[in-house]
């Protein structure tokens, strides 16, 4: 597995290169220390796997990803610092620009620490090496911007309505950004997102969607009562979940699973408290979380959508809610804002 390392700090090159390198199947084929270089190595060296930081000199790591994913396509994993918001939104640009996951920038305090987080970082890049990319990404991200335009209205309290509820990994911010960015700004429902991303990278992701679509996105908070055309994402770190005339609830309920927030314990709320007004939508994304949510939806009448397999990045988290027998229908990315606007 051949990996290029792109980031203008020398000691934090040094240290992935290390982390890497102590398993054997993969190499280190390169390393970059801004963009425009990173761009010259991967047509030079044709990596499986780029790791690019996104505040670089001379050319930054959000244009390099732009670049590459036009002209040579390859998996990149942004590799960032979260250290304000500016950094965080960034970080999230990169996912729109074609970046396929997101991680904080190590800083490993002792040699078990060191050995732990090489682990996790060999492991995600072993996976996201075997993506599939597409070359101008954000032109069919863009594609269904204006295909619904907004009429004179005004959100209003989610009584009586619909609710959406959505459930993502890993390629997950471009997709959530196709489908928010088709939904009109008084659009007839309220949504609800659990995304599966790096600790400290959630408010950046939603400073880029607000910017991106007509909808208000916010993090969510105990106790606040979703509106009409709003999204609310789960914050990091624990559950969240919805009751009845659209409460937010957020719970540190232990249950099996990696994954807090999880988009089982969302989607299992929204079914309880909406049962057939809800509508539960599984997107790209790696692992099973959401199957047992989707199926929830399902069986209590809600409308339920997957991704299909030829526009998911990963698909494993529709597919297992495709065979738990939880979803009414299997649609590529284009069309998933049309069903949720039908069924709404």
């Amino acid at each position: 597995m051949r990996v290029l390392v792109a980031d203008d700090s020398q000691t934090v090159r040094l240290m992935l290169c290390r982390m890497l390198e102590m398993d054997p199947d993969i190499k280190v084929v390169g390393t970059a220390g801004n963009g425009r270089e990173a761009i010259e190595q991967v047509a030079a060296l044709d990596p499986d796997l780029v790791t690019m930081d996104v505040n670089m000199p001379v050319m930054d790591g959000l244009s390099a990803i732009e670049h590459i994913m036009a002209y040579n396509p390859v998996p990149v994993l942004v590799v960032s610092s979260v250290v304000d918001k500016e950094n965080t939104a960034n970080a999230a640009r990169a996912l729109g620009a074609g970046a396929v996951d997101v991680i904080s920038k190590p800083t490993p305090k002792s040699i078990d620490e060191f050995n732990d987080v090489a682990a996790d970082l060999r492991a995600k890049i072993k996976l996201l090496s075997r993506v599939r990319v597409i070359t101008h990404p954000r032109a069919r991200l863009l594609k269904h911007l204006h295909e619904f335009q907004p009429v004179p209205g005004s959100a209003s309290a989610l009584e009586g309505q619909k609710l959406v509820a959505i459930g993502s990994s890993t390629g997950g911010p471009q997709a959530l950004q196709n489908i928010l960015c088709s939904l009109p700004g008084n659009f007839k429902a309220g949504v609800v997102i659990v995304q599966h991303i790096a600790r400290g990278f959630t408010e950046g992701l939603i400073e880029w969607l607000s910017g991106s679509c007509k909808l208000k996105v916010i993090l969510g908070s105990d106790g606040h009562k979703i509106q009409n055309g709003e999204v609310v994402i789960a914050p990091d770190g624990i559950h969240m979940i919805v009751s009845k005339g659209g409460l937010i609830n957020l719970v540190e309920r232990q249950i099996p699973g990696p994954h807090k927030p999880s988009v089982d314990v969302l989607l299992e709320s929204v079914a309880v408290a909406y049962g057939k007004d809800s509508i539960g939508v599984i997107l790209t994304g790696m692992g099973r979380d959401g199957a047992q949510g989707m199926k929830a939806i399902h069986d209590q009448g809600g409308h339920t959508i997957a991704q299909d397999e030829n526009t998911s990045v990963i698909f494993s988290m529709a597919k297992e809610a495709i065979k738990l027998g939880g979803i009414e229908r299997v649609a590529p990315l284009s069309d998933v804002s049309r069903l949720i606007m039908e069924y709404t």
